[in-house]
């Protein structure tokens, strides 16, 4: 037959089409692969198409057939030929060559690429659907097998890059490379690359290669080096997908000034089901030293989550025979548990045990337990009743001190009912019945403490019981009461190694109040308050001449205290324009809130004569008093009050113009309201002293007036009186009597913090940094500068980054000696030298003893597909170096290098 290449009609190709008999139905090809640069939408311009349906034993969807040069048809030899951009589609996919061959004969389709003179593949034939896409020299695909096999391709997956020279594609969209290469390096000339013999890939799931080859092209000032061969492995499963999948960890190489080189992180992670997964990981040194830890985790959605993790760790410093050989052992082991039974019940569960030496290098694994010095477990299940009205609890916690043998325990079972209305409905519903206002709220607990400190022990248990009746009346609009009644009822049942006899006791507290509301701006609580404590068969504080002695009791005996208080609070509002701050600032008016407040406490002295709980007896050379209850269950025996205190708070609040462009032409203006300054002072009058009946004077203050990155807090306690010269304790003359002014410094604080920032390169869509918080002690130096992974924290986001914070406190409580001063300056900055460079450092600066508190300084280098970070702390306990270099891509980020070296130290 003669062929002639011309193009034809789609009218005309579609009634050819419609006299082959027995074609056989096209599939859809499957891919995992995604393109691995733009897939052109070609057009077809006065192409030959033709779309066409069939019955059961032909095509079973359309397909799509176009060319740009020619579309030859062999009716013979039943194929067609396709030429010049050919593509055809089916469905979602699509296969596009510059040439493609179709033969209906063996139902097989075969596209082909062009090469260049070097055998570089030019066009290539490309294939996709709706997983992704690949590309190659050729492509052969047999619809009734649904296999196929390439030569000479190239892909990706998700950020796997793949290639290889013989590849077959089975039925099931997996592919099988031969002499195969894949890396998520999108260079032209690859960092770095795995080359394998055979590499199996399942779509959306994992790489299978054995034997493995990892290959590094390192760049030296621009200058690409000759790859390098680096880790030979005989198999490894890489996942081909974020999440889940099982496979072996990636072992990483590191090395510590003590251990020496080391391999890290090798072990197997085995995704069971949905529901469940195990990880099990170790180290191994060349000096012998080692770790073992395991992670199981499993979830059900809206049911339960938990967590199994532990570990075991034998270090060893240097080697076997070396002067400064040690050895330490560690292991600690977690338990978390989290599980909804119901919307209404709840179980919380986190256990943390630690023993053996711990590590205080600031790489060290478990972070927490260093700088806490403890170890925290609890767990608590809680159930809710009537609508969440009601809630009862049964919980445990449990704190290890890991300094010494300490521990604390503690057992409770609670059960609270918030405030309910019992005559609100049915009979008495109505708002003229008194008892539809009568309400109830209740709550029963039971403790059990138990501690070992310095070897003895103790325990406590304590029982309690509370109801409080209330009735709420509102007299007229802006009137309105509470009043509550409590009957609480307290047990405690003490023991303990320092005391021969145990020790029990009973409280009964009965307190009476009313929370009031006045002409709608007047709020006035007041209350009496009633208790009795029980005591007996217990040990009591005696005095027999010569020295107090703890004697028994054989009589139930016990005493009672009472007290009256009472305050009052208003709020009074100002208001002012501020046309002068509207121009400068934006702030249109400045709002000033006062709210005074008054109480009064008034109590007996109990400690008195008038009263049998406290002695008087002479020793011989002095009188001395003391309290018969001192040892008992319960000693607090109130001094006498008649005191009058008062509180000043006093509120700023700023109104700013907040003007924003909306639809692009058109502008709103609203008003926004925020807080510049809180101003707090507060004192008390004690009538009933006999001296010193001032309270000192006590003042706060916070602000962010200048800024929302500017945060400023500052207190100060100062003392009306003075004191006594030769002992230094706060004496009955006035301050001012001795000529030294109004008011005496007795301690103060002030704490600011600062953080700033240059644009980022994403504009205001960046959104701020986080605000740093100023620290109270070096203990939270330690704690910002302690880092799990140092290479999580490199971004170029802002160019530059600064943070400054000072803490400032000053303490003369004992007036005769210097001010007991605290001057803390921490400070920390990050600057992008260029898109690829960040350099920064953090440190703490100790002003009053003129050191540096955990200084630091870090590089990180973006290296395209790599990302390097180096971390210096030059001096200090935790003087040390860490340097590490690892992959980017998140399927690869387990696969680094880490050198590191500390003065490390180990503790018992």
């Amino acid at each position: 037959m003669k062929f002639s290449k011309r193009k034809i009609s789609l009218l005309a190709l579609f009634c050819v089409l419609l006299h082959i008999g027995n074609v056989p139905s096209i599939r859809t090809l499957g891919a995992e692969e995604r393109p691995v640069g733009p897939v052109g939408n070609h057009s077809v311009p006065s192409a030959e198409a033709a779309g066409m349906k069939s019955g059961p034993e032909g095509l079973q969807s359309t397909v799509v057939f176009a060319a740009k040069d020619s579309v030859i048809y062999n009716i013979e030899q039943k194929t067609m030929t396709l030429s010049g951009r050919a593509r055809i589609d089916q469905e979602d996919t699509t296969v596009k060559a510059p040439e493609i061959i179709v033969n209906f004969a063996t139902s097989s389709l075969d596209a082909f690429g062009t090469t260049d003179s070097l055998k570089q593949l030019v066009d290539p034939a490309v294939f996709s659907d709706k997983q992704g896409s690949f590309n190659s020299e050729t492509l052969s695909y047999n619809f009734k097998t649904r296999k196929g096999q390439t030569s000479n391709v190239t892909s990706n997956t998700r950020e796997l890059i793949f290639s290889g020279e013989n590849v077959t594609r089975l039925a099931n969209g997996e592919m099988i490379i031969k002499n195969g290469t894949f890396t998520t390096c999108d260079d032209p000339e690859p960092h770095y690359w795995f080359k394998a013999g055979t590499m199996r890939i399942i779509p959306d799931s994992r790489i299978i290669a054995s034997p493995l080859v990892m290959y590094i092209r390192p760049e030296l000032f621009s200058k690409r080096l000759p790859a390098i061969p680096i880790l030979p492995l005989p198999y490894m499963v890489f996942p081909a997908r974020e999440g889940r999948a099982s496979g072996f960890l990636i072992p990483r190489l590191s090395h510590d000034s003590d251990r020496g080189y080391y391999l890290s992180n090798f072990g197997y992670f085995w995704a069971i089901n949905d529901y469940l997964d195990l990880r099990t990981e170790g180290d191994l040194a060349f000096n012998g030293s080692w770790r073992l830890g395991e992670r199981f985790r499993y979830a059900k959605r809206y049911a339960f989550t938990g967590t199994v993790e532990g570990e075991y760790e034998r270090y060893l410093k240097n080697k076997r025979g070396d002067a400064d050989y040690a050895e330490y052992d560690s292991w600690s082991l977690r338990l978390t548990h989290v599980q909804d039974f119901d919307p209404s019940t709840r179980l919380d569960v986190n256990v943390q045990l630690q023993g053996g030496d711990r590590n205080y290098d600031v790489n060290t694994i478990n972070q927490e337990t260093i700088i806490n010095e403890q170890a925290n477990s609890f767990g608590s299940l809680a159930r809710t009743f009537d609508n969440e009205n009601s809630i009862a609890t049964l919980s445990y916690e449990r704190v290890d001190d890991l300094r010494n043998s300490n521990v604390t325990q503690l057992f409770g079972a609670a059960f609270y009912q918030n405030r309910s209305y019992p005559f609100h409905s049915g009979l008495f519903a109505t708002d003229d019945d008194w008892r539809s206002r009568l309400s109830i709220t209740s709550e029963a607990s039971l403790w059990a403490r138990l501690e070992n400190l310095d070897a003895i022990s103790s325990e406590t248990y304590t029982g309690d019981a509370r109801v409080q009746f209330g009735y709420f009346k509102e007299y007229s609009e802006g009137y309105k009461a509470l009043f509550t009644q409590d009957i609480d009822w307290q047990t405690k049942y003490m023991t303990s190694g320092s005391f021969d006899n145990d020790r029990y006791g009973s409280r009964l507290r009965l307190p009476l109040r009313v929370q009031s509301t006045l002409a709608r701006y007047f709020h006035v609580n007041a209350g009496v308050e009633f208790n009795h404590y029980m005591v007996g068969n217990e040990l009591f504080s005696a005095y027999d001449g010569s020295e107090f002695k703890q004697v028994d009791v054989e009589n139930s005996t016990g005493f009672s205290t009472w007290n009256f208080s009472v305050d009052a609070s208003t709020r009074l509002y100002g208001v002012v324009d501020t046309p002068l701050f509207d121009r400068l600032f934006g702030m249109k008016a400045l709002r000033h809130t006062f709210i005074p407040k008054i109480s009064y406490t008034w109590s007996p002295d109990f400690t008195g004569e008038d009263y049998d709980y406290y002695r008087t007896v002479y020793n011989g050379t002095a009188y001395a008093r003391y309290n018969r209850f001192a040892n008992s269950a319960y000693s607090d025996i109130a001094s006498g009050q008649n005191t009058i205190g008062i509180t000043l708070k006093n509120l700023f609040h700023g109104k700013f113009r907040d003007s924003e462009t909306t639809a692009g032409r058109y502008s709103s203006e609203r008003d926004r309201t925020m807080q510049l300054l809180s101003f707090t002072a507060s004192t008390a009058y004690n009538f009933s002293a006999e001296s010193q009946r001032f309270s000192p004077l006590v003042l706060e203050a916070t602000s962010n007036a200048f800024s929302p990155d500017f945060f400023l807090s500052a207190g100060a306690v100062y003392d009306f009186y003075g004191y006594d010269k030769v002992t230094g304790e706060r004496s009955n003359r006035f301050n001012a009597d001795d000529g030294r002014g109004l008011l005496r410094f007795v301690n103060g604080f002030l704490n600011m913090s600062f953080n700033i920032h240059g644009d980022g390169k994403g504009g205001s869509g960046s959104g701020p940094i986080r605000q740093y918080e100023a620290p109270m002690t070096q203990q939270a130096i330690f704690r910002d500068r302690f880092r799990g992974d140092d290479l999580s924290n490199f971004t170029t986001s802002f160019p530059w980054q600064l943070r400054l914070s000072l803490y400032l406190e000053s303490d003369r409580t004992d007036p005769l000696l210097p001010a007991q001063t605290t001057s803390l300056l921490n400070a920390s900055a990050n600057f992008a030298v260029s898109k690829n460079w960040q350099v920064g450092f953090v440190t703490g600066y100790d002003i009053g003893k003129s050191e540096l508190i955990f200084p630091m300084v870090h590089v990180y280098r973006d290296l395209h597909c790599w990302q390097m970070g180096f971390q210096w702390v030059p001096f200090g306990e935790f003087q040390s170096y860490s340097f590490q270099i690892g992959l980017k891509a998140s399927l690869l980020q387990d696969i680094r290098f880490k050198t590191s070296g500390s003065s490390s130290s180990w503790t018992n």
